[in-house]
């Protein structure tokens, strides 16, 4: 056969497996008219009895493979054609290499890999001897074209099946796969991709049959009847739909993230359009939270005080530059992202004492313009008052109760209420002045439980916080009650303890008794001991 200049040759590892197979089978056809088969099958029942023969093997194929195995060639035509797709085994791991004028590198791992594709035309003589061999075509996804090197070392010589079994054989994948520019007609990166992508898939197959248990109410059910998150973490369609709703109907969209308490990761978009539904009045109200969330925790972006000057909600966000300069594209007014006042090159920003003598002299007036003011005169002191500003995202936070282990719902971090330090666990309240509960929680805690007084409560917030205390550090902290020897750890350097098993009131310094209600006698007394000290 004729090529054009420039073409690979038909049985060349560059043509396609599909094409190279379909060479072959015109070659074979052009074989099965071979004048001395025809002459031996009308003196004999060769015809016959290869029919029978490729009947049998055909059908014990497609008992034993049955999905996996299809037929090309229309029934009663020769020569039969059919392909298998063969299972490529996997132990462990496959590690994906690409290789580079720089070296090997790593593209990924995949513990399944795509099926090997075995096509296949017998012959019309076959099972019996005859004028040509069948023909035997491996496409390999994973070798490219190295998979002609093993139609090489393939026969048939002992059947169909002894054949596949010598596949899986010659298919044994190393825990580490190179692919190279020569094995595939493009980038070795998209034959990476598309082994990572199978791999995917087969694993989102596998934990779809598997059964799954719902971190929420533990339910155990088959994992199609519930929802992967992207994470991989599972859970059932109920409470992933309820948690949805509810914190997208409280505009708490930073609170959507995955129940598992060691993960936590956001949901993404695709599974929040299967709990709130693609065209739903949620899901666009989760879209327009978030995009919020998103500009409030940008750190230059900053709004308008101009649009939004009565309060009606109307945020015009603005970009501020380096020097806090920001222009609104709305109205036209530059003003400082500091202190939201109108721009001052080269001057520092009011102080909250100034802005609000200069809201108090605007209050006292009368007009739209005062009413303005009183009301957010109003505001500044109620948030004065009750709110603090996170220390990374400056965001104000109102604390109605608790502890004093705080989080921002902006950017999700924990500061101490009393210092505004960045905390993490407990052992900032154990090891430093702050206290876990002040004194006006405690007292709001025994309205409700009667029978507590500050005393049993401190001294339980000091059981409570001994435990993230290092043990060194707690054995320095800790003094030995001189009435019943329990160990009672220091609060910060306070020298005045109190004994949480006995009650009573002691000196950290000189362990002396102290009496009840004169223990500042002995820490004001001159030369006595210091109530504060290392």
């Amino acid at each position: 056969m004729a090529h054009s200049e420039g073409s690979p040759e038909l049985g060349s590892a560059d043509v396609p497996a599909a094409l190279r197979f379909a060479h072959q089978v015109a070659g074979l056809r052009s074989l099965g008219r071979d004048t001395e088969w025809h002459e031996r099958c009308a003196s004999s029942t060769a015809e016959t009895e290869a029919e029978e023969g490729q009947k049998q093997e055909i059908e014990s194929l497609e008992l034993i493979f049955e999905e996996s195995l299809q037929i090309l060639s229309p029934e009663g035509e020769r020569p039969v054609l059919f392909q298998l797709q063969v299972p490529v085994a996997v132990d462990d791991w496959v590690e994906l290499l690409i290789e580079t004028g720089d070296g090997q590198v790593p593209a990924g791992a995949v513990q399944a890999l795509p099926p090997a594709l075995l096509r296949v035309a017998l012959p019309p003589h076959y099972p019996l001897e005859g004028p040509s061999a069948p023909v035997l075509v491996v496409e390999v996804p994973h070798l490219g074209a190295a998979a002609t090197e093993l139609e090489s070392h393939l026969s048939v010589e002992s059947g169909v099946f002894d054949l596949v079994e010598q596949l899986k054989e010659e298919l044994a994948v190393p825990s580490r796969l190179v692919l190279r520019q020569e094995m595939f007609s493009e980038d070795p990166m998209q034959a990476a991709l598309r082994l990572l992508s199978h791999d995917q898939h087969v694993r989102n197959e596998r934990r779809q049959q598997e059964t799954q248990v719902c971190p929420v109410c533990f339910d155990e059910l088959q994992g199609s009847r519930g929802v992967f998150l992207s994470c991989g973490h599972f859970g059932c369609r109920d409470c992933l739909q309820q948690m949805a709703t509810l914190h997208t109907s409280e505009a708490d969209v930073t609170a959507l993230r995955c129940p598992v308490p060691d993960c936590r990761e956001c949901f993404d978009m695709g599974v929040l359009r299967q709990l709130l539904g693609s065209d739903s009045e949620l899901l666009q109200k989760y879209e327009e939270l978030s995009l919020k969330h998103c500009i409030d925790t940008m750190e230059d972006v900053v709004y308008c005080p101009r649009c939004d000057l009565e309060g009606g909600g109307n945020r015009v966000p603005c970009i501020q530059d380096e020097d806090h300069m920001a222009c609104c594209e709305v109205c036209g007014f530059a003003f400082c992202g500091k202190c939201r006042s109108a721009y001052h090159p080269g001057a520092t920003c009011t102080s909250a004492d100034d802005r609000m003598e200069a809201l108090e002299a605007r209050a006292a007036g009368k007009g739209r313009e005062a009413a303005a003011a009183r009301s957010e005169l109003l505001t500044l002191r109620h948030l004065a008052k009750t709110t603090k500003n996170c220390p990374k995202c400056n965001m104000g936070i109102e604390k109605t109760d608790g502890c004093s282990k705080v989080c921002c719902t902006n950017c999700k971090i924990y500061f101490c209420w009393r210092c505004g330090k960045t905390i993490t666990g407990y052992d900032h309240f154990a090891t430093s002045e702050c206290r876990l509960f002040d004194d006006e929680e405690i007292r709001r805690w025994n309205q409700q439980v009667h029978h507590i007084d500050k005393a049993q409560a401190r001294a339980q917030e000091a059981r409570f916080l001994a435990q993230f205390i290092d043990p060194a550090q707690m054995w320095q902290q800790a003094r030995e009650c001189p009435r019943c020897r329990a160990a009672v750890v220091r609060d910060g350097k306070n020298n005045h303890l109190r004994c949480y098993a006995c009650m009573t009131q002691f000196c950290a310094k000189c362990f002396q008794i102290l009496q009840k209600g004169k223990a500042g006698e002995h820490f004001n007394k001159l030369g006595s001991c210091p109530q504060h000290s290392d």
